[in-house]
């Protein structure tokens, strides 16, 4: 692996038509992954901090980009109600067959939606919305797409962005294919994990990409686990 040159390899999770026993099996790795691995916390903490200082608003709708099988969604959804934060939430995935398992697995009284649609696609458009977050997703963009998509959001006038993310590493990388044997995860998952590290955008990249998009002012933060936090306002 050479951690300074991002690879632009295809995850099999990519194919928007994959379905059936693969994607569910690593539909629910990634679940355990994000749980166990603390991207569920990181992700909430941030998404509660933001909601907590706009409470005053009558609801606040969140937009997960990329949203899988919907599993950030219905953990940051029991954290907000925990803390009594009022909320609606529309997770965007290209996989069809995603949003059915997501969407089978809502809870009830829950103002949860999820929607089929392409968000690399140069005609997305983004929903209305106050928070726009997204969690293993940015990667998939190269460095000009991205810049264009963040200022597309400014575009829009959303307020506010999250993303949680894995940034490059050759020691998450090394570790990954090292450890994931023992892992109750998928062989998708697996290798999918290792192609997604070395996809992900280096925190010094991330910055100059949002630098370059004009946004009103960021934060990145490191986490643990080879993860960054990144907080913008377009």
């Amino acid at each position: 692996m050479n951690p300074r040159v991002r690879l632009r390899t295809s995850e099999k999770l990519d194919d928007l038509s994959l379905s059936g026993e693969p994607l569910t099996h690593t539909l629910s790795s990634l679940k355990w992954i994000n749980s166990v691995l603390g991207n569920h916390t990181q992700l909430s903490n941030a998404v509660v901090q933001y909601c907590k200082k706009n409470k005053n608003k009558k609801r606040i709708h969140i937009v997960d980009l990329g949203c899988g099988g919907g599993d950030c969604i219905f953990y940051i959804s029991k954290k907000l109600k925990q803390k009594d934060v009022e909320v609606s939430f529309t997770g965007i995935d290209g996989n069809p067959s995603s949003i059915l398992f997501a969407s089978e697995k809502i809870p009830h009284s829950q103002n949860i939606n999820f929607v089929v649609a392409d968000i690399l696609d140069k005609n997305f458009k983004i929903p209305d919305c106050d928070l726009l977050i997204s969690s293993h997703f940015i990667y998939h963009f190269d460095n000009e797409g991205l810049v264009d998509f963040l200022k597309k959001t400014q575009r829009k006038k959303i307020k506010h962005i999250i993303f949680s993310e894995l940034y490059r590493s050759r020691m998450a990388y090394y570790l990954f294919k090292n450890m994931s044997y023992l892992l109750p995860i998928s062989n998708m998952a697996k290798k999918d994990g290792l192609t997604a590290i070395q996809r992900a955008f280096s925190i010094n990249e991330l910055r100059e990409i949002i630098k370059q998009s004009s946004s009103k002012k960021f934060k990145i933060n490191k986490k643990p686990f080879f993860r960054m936090v990144a907080k913008i306002e377009p």
